[in-house]
């Protein structure tokens, strides 16, 4: 008897970030060919390239409107970003000064920019989710992570600079760190927001564990957001960057939990729905 276990990172995956319809007879397969003697490289390559071929099929079949999709989120991101430094700079300028005198009607309206424009970062995450995914309506799951994936690039040069000048700095490891989870948490909330306005459940109808983790998540960030720029204007007198960039980081980690939690919601009623359309639900046939 064949006592080998499969790859359980490779079927979570598949079972995860796919189509539960779709790829549970291909799991059925693989673990049937792994228990004839497959190897376990085998067994990996044959998951990533069905997730691979999930992923980059649509821009076989529909490269204009993907790559419609994501340029035009990108240009998007570029100008509403752009907007808000001109409409924000004013805040953060001297701000050194303004520590100096806490609890000012100056600090407080400081205070108030710096919480707008933070609502206005995630404002981004909503709409560029949502204008991407009408754009190209086919695979809206799979051009949404491809726009986020092209977020993440955008960031890379910037690491890459901070990776090869920064080396020398005190504050490097804090820096790099900074710039990498930041990076993270953007494209958290971009999926976030995203899987947010396609899904087809309102957050009374899901899931108990998905609801209290957007709960926690919305609440953690918020709160992290507000201490942060207390700290800034001087309203708080703590300001190590290790217990701020911690708090991000742990948000970073919360929205992409929630992302999966809502990727999986998808998948389920893309199922659903899709049973319900050839009249297999509700008893009939």
């Amino acid at each position: 008897m064949n006592s080998r276990t499969t790859p359980r990172a490779a079927t979570w995956l598949l079972e995860r970030l796919g189509s539960r319809s779709r790829y549970e007879p291909l799991i059925g397969d693989l673990v049937e060919q792994f228990a004839a003697g497959r190897s376990r490289l085998w067994y990996w390559r044959q998951a990533i390239g069905a997730l691979a071929r999930h992923v980059l099929g649509p821009l076989r079949t529909h490269a204009p409107s993907f790559i419609a999709a994501i340029l035009i989120g990108c240009l998007l991101t570029s100008l509403w970003q752009l907007g808000c430094t001109l409409a924000f700079q004013s805040v953060y300028v001297n701000l050194a000064e303004v520590k100096q005198h806490p609890w000012t009607l100056e600090a407080l309206l400081r205070l108030a920019g710096m919480q707008a424009n933070m609502a206005s970062e995630y404002a981004l995450c909503f709409t560029s989710g949502w204008l991407v995914t009408r754009v190209h309506r086919a695979h809206q799951r799979a051009v949404l992570a491809a726009f986020a994936a092209a977020l993440i690039a955008g960031h890379l040069p910037t690491i890459a600079r901070l990776l090869f000048n920064g080396a020398a700095d005190s504050g490097f490891v804090v820096s790099i760190a900074t710039q990498i989870i930041l990076t993270v948490l953007r494209a958290a909330c971009t999926l976030v927001g995203g899987l947010w306005v396609i899904r087809t459940k309102r957050l009374a109808e899901m899931d108990l564990r998905t609801r209290i983790v957007a709960i926690l998540w919305i609440a953690q960030m918020l709160v992290t957001g507000l201490l942060f720029a207390a700290c800034r204007v001087g309203e708080l007198s703590y300001r190590r960057s290790e217990f701020y960039l911690s708090m991000y980081a742990a948000g970073a980690a919360c929205g992409l939990y929630l992302a999966l939690l809502l990727w999986r919601q998808n998948s389920t009623s893309r199922a659903a729905d899709h049973l319900a359309g050839l009249g297999m639900t509700g008893g009939r046939t």
